[in-house]
């Protein structure tokens, strides 16, 4: 089991983001070539020293980081639980339902890395909320922060979520 996951459409925004980090290194570069075109004195211009902590070491720190992600990561839609539709306990690509005492249901979509978004109730496989639910199944019990105080919940389903595509 991999410590990091993607989905597809998750994927494809870490690369698009990864590119956009390595051309903006290459801008760097090249603004701190004309920096110091035109400036002997380097150690007090500050817009050189800016650019140079830019390009030494924030984008490169990201861009490990990303790489990172793209050299070890399992793709949701590959998982062997999604590929055979098993849903007797909450994974990564999930969609789960839950039900609190007074049969109000909550719907939260389980995905990859850095795809969290409240409004859709989409969680990130690594955020607390997800933590928490993965590896449970349905008729399990599990209290929940829900609007600033704590819910108790009851699982009542679990099907792949719709939004791996």
């Amino acid at each position: 089991m991999s410590d990091m996951y993607l989905t597809r459409a998750g994927l494809l925004r870490v690369q698009q983001e990864l590119k956009a980090l390595q051309d903006e290194i290459r801008e760097c570069n090249r603004k701190i070539g004309h920096t110091v075109s035109l400036d002997n004195d380097l150690r007090e211009n500050p817009e050189f020293m800016a650019l140079r902590t830019k390009a030494e070491y924030e984008l490169p720190a990201r861009i490990t980081a990303l790489s990172n992600i793209l050299n070890n990561h399992a793709l949701v839609e590959t998982t062997e639980h999604i590929l055979s539709n098993e849903c007797e306990f909450i994974g990564v690509g999930n969609a789960v339902t839950l039900e609190d005492d007074d049969g109000n249901a909550r719907l939260i979509h389980i995905l990859g890395f850095g795809e969290s978004n409240p409004e859709h109730s989409i969680v990130s496989f690594d955020t607390p909320l997800a933590k928490a639910l993965l590896d449970r199944e349905i008729g399990d019990e599990i209290s929940l922060p829900y609007q600033g105080k704590s819910v108790n919940y009851k699982v009542v389903n679990i099907t792949r979520t719709p939004y791996l595509k």
